[in-house]
């Protein structure tokens, strides 16, 4: 497989100059967490959620981008791709031909691509067995604290009974509701005429530590509000069957469970995408 017949053909994309308002409406227009920036129709960088969360005083797209973005080329062969990504931070690669932006493809896009195919081997060899889990009552700006101090970025929901009734994930705090919040309160308080500079400069380094969010701007609602039903596999489960099960609950984590139903673990998309280096 190449590139080509991976990635997603209809890009959307930021033009400079441009600025952070209008980056993001284009993430909540179509529910899409960073975008290409072009410059005279140029590939010239590259903008997420957390770029401009990271640049909370910024406005500017040119100075919240990052430039220069890693690219592949559309007639790469997709174990390329996947090793680029399963190697570095990155969820998503600009795909390109001739110089010109054709295409981007992304970690979903992969597991997708698996999930449509006949893959039987099972998933144990692709289980991460560490989970942090929370109980059901527990609230939402608590469980983010847990979070980031176990720097997780999804988190098993349990009832009474000791049962996976749900997850929870960074996807689901990071909202664009919550960043334009964020972005609000934190843009009043740089402004204002407080002397308590230190205060500004927690919350600014606070955000870089945990999701680029601060915790303390989380409900205190209890995180079953909040949690997405679970979905979940056994380690004897395919790896195709795990990454449609994945791709149907939009989730970059399945937990795994024994035959006691117990969680043992997790399985990451970007563990499971492996599979291809070995076919």
């Amino acid at each position: 497989m190449k590139a080509a017949e991976i990635m997603n053909s209809n890009v959307i994309y930021a033009t400079l100059p441009s600025t952070r308002d209008k980056v993001l409406e284009l993430f909540k227009k179509y529910e899409i967490s960073a975008v290409p920036v072009l410059k005279n129709s140029e590939l010239v960088g590259i903008v997420t959620r957390k770029d401009i969360l990271r640049k909370i005083e910024e406005n500017q797209l040119a100075l919240l981008m990052t430039p220069n973005p890693t690219t592949v080329d559309a007639d790469a062969d997709v174990k390329e791709v996947v090793k680029i990504l399963t190697s570095t931070p990155f969820r998503r690669l600009p795909v390109v031909k001739n110089g010109k932006l054709v295409g981007i493809i992304t970690v979903r896009d992969i597991v997708k691509k698996i999930a449509e195919m006949n893959v039987e081997k099972p998933v144990r060899d692709y289980i991460t067995p560490h989970i942090v889990c929370v109980w059901e009552e527990t609230p939402l700006n608590v469980v983010g604290e847990i979070m980031r101090l176990s720097n997780s970025e999804f988190v098993g929901i349990l009832n009474e009974n000791d049962e996976l009734v749900g997850v929870i994930d960074e996807k689901i705090m990071l909202t664009e509701t919550l960043i334009e919040d964020f972005i609000e309160q934190t843009a009043y308080s740089s402004s204002s005429d407080t002397d308590d500079n230190w205060s500004w400069d927690s919350v600014r380094d606070y955000t870089v530590k945990y999701f680029e969010v601060s915790v303390v701007k989380l409900p205190k609602e209890p995180v079953k509000n909040f949690m997405k039903k679970p979905e979940f596999v056994y380690p004897q489960t395919s790896v195709s069957k795990c990454a449609r099960r994945m791709v149907r609950s939009d989730l970059d984590y399945i937990p795994v469970l024994d035959s006691e139903n117990r969680l043992v673990g997790t399985v990451r998309d970007k563990d499971l995408i492996k599979v291809l280096l070995e076919l």
